[in-house]
């Protein structure tokens, strides 16, 4: 049902371009399905990406060995059908090198993806638009 593409393709697919600092307008409503720990194991190489969708609207993000400090902005409702929609800037990039094999200074950088949920929200997909053959996943709740 999901085609398995590489997270980069994914990237490529979003535009790019500055995303204000989360504000008290654009936390997550509270008990948001997304808030919480996720990880992703990159088929081709088995490498981890984790993701800690926070309350206050920071996401520290861990891809192989790169470290980066971001921001999110997440629909409080489905906008597109069943999915949600993310936009993530990234404020400082710590460098190292990411699942993708890019060791690139993304800092400044944001993307808007969309996310669909399994029925018990435990999963979701990373998709490029709000269509599931758009997509990469799952993305697996951690703790």
């Amino acid at each position: 049902m999901f085609r398995n593409t590489a997270i980069r393709a994914l990237a490529a697919a979003v535009f790019v371009c500055p995303l204000p600092q989360a504000t008290a307008q654009t936390l997550p409503v509270p008990g948001h399905p997304l808030i919480g720990a996720w990880q992703w194991m990159r088929a081709d190489n088995q490498c981890v990406e984790e993701y800690d969708f926070r309350p206050d609207g920071t996401v520290p993000v861990t891809s192989g060995s790169e470290r980066t400090d971001s921001v999110y902005m997440v629909s409080p409702s489905p906008v597109e059908g069943a999915f949600y929609q993310l936009t993530i800037r990234i404020i400082k990039d710590h460098g190292g090198l990411d699942c993708a094999g890019d060791e690139a200074d993304n800092s400044g950088q944001w993307s808007t993806v969309y996310l669909a949920f399994d029925a018990r929200r435990l999963s979701y997909f990373l998709c490029a638009e709000p269509r599931p053959d758009r997509c990469v996943g799952p993305w697996r709740r951690f703790r």
